[in-house]
């Protein structure tokens, strides 16, 4: 029977740990590592709701992508999230900036779902740089993003032609200058602040804000597929939405 420390050193092997960020949290964040697991939540997001779900499907173990715990506390009370998957006796696996970066991690999966095969990484970043065979307007090209990820998109009004695109998942626009730097003609991001528009219309790119959860969620299968694939476990993808309403 699997253990929860198989499955925390089998995602290592895949995403080591020792990659995160310094500021990161991702690894074993609630549980014991001696745990029988016989079924995994796979989700980006750890809510209430997530926890529910866990409870109410008798699963063992919750791995996410976002940290259940990313700042320090100092102290836990019985409304927040920790208290209730430990009450819950739900074990928490997180892996967050070693998950961006690894290979078929949320950047990687992310240029498939916009079907840009042709890609490659830069370097210990998390920017992929993607080429497309045939030129395309950049019309054309925020379209495919919305229509690939199934969202609306915010981006800035340049009128030229897409070749070379930098993408990079979620909070990605420190990624932006890179890119530019790297010669592409667009960058595709999850989130983007008014003022990275206009960085990126004075750099003459093309910068597309996809949505947080739009850009990462995508890869949330993957990592339960290839678990899936390496232990007799049931894993089960947790039914989630975007946070974020829009009318």
């Amino acid at each position: 029977m699997a253990t929860v420390r198989d499955i925390y050193n089998f995602i290592d092997s895949i995403a080591p740990f020792n990659t995160q960020e310094e500021w990161d949290n991702s690894g074993l964040l609630v549980g014991n590592e001696n745990a029988e697991v016989n079924k995994i939540l796979f989700t980006l997001d750890i809510t209430e709701y997530v926890i529910n779900q866990a409870v109410t499907g008798e699963f063992d173990l919750i791995v996410s992508h976002h940290p259940l715990i990313f700042k320090p506390a100092s102290q836990i009370l019985s409304d927040m999230l920790v208290y209730k998957t430990v009450k819950c006796g739900v074990n928490v696996i997180s892996a967050h900036t070693n998950f961006d970066k690894a290979v078929d991690g949320i950047n990687d999966e992310l240029c498939r779902a916009l079907g840009l095969d042709n890609f490659e990484k830069i370097g210990d970043t998390y920017l992929n740089i993607a080429t497309v065979d045939e030129s395309v307007t950049s019309t054309d090209f925020v379209k495919k993003v919305k229509t690939s990820l199934n969202t609306t998109v915010r981006y800035n009004s340049l009128v030229k032609k897409i070749k070379r695109i930098g993408v990079c998942g979620g909070s990605g626009c420190d990624f932006l200058e890179l890119a530019k730097k790297l010669d592409c003609d667009a960058f595709v991001t999850g989130d983007a602040s008014h003022h990275k528009f206009l960085d990126a219309d004075e750099m003459d790119i093309l910068l597309v804000a996809a949505g947080h959860f739009e850009t990462e969620n995508i890869a949330v299968k993957t990592l339960a597929d290839k678990v899936k694939n390496n232990f007799d476990i049931e894993c089960v993808l947790a039914v989630q939405n975007t946070p974020i309403n829009e009318i």
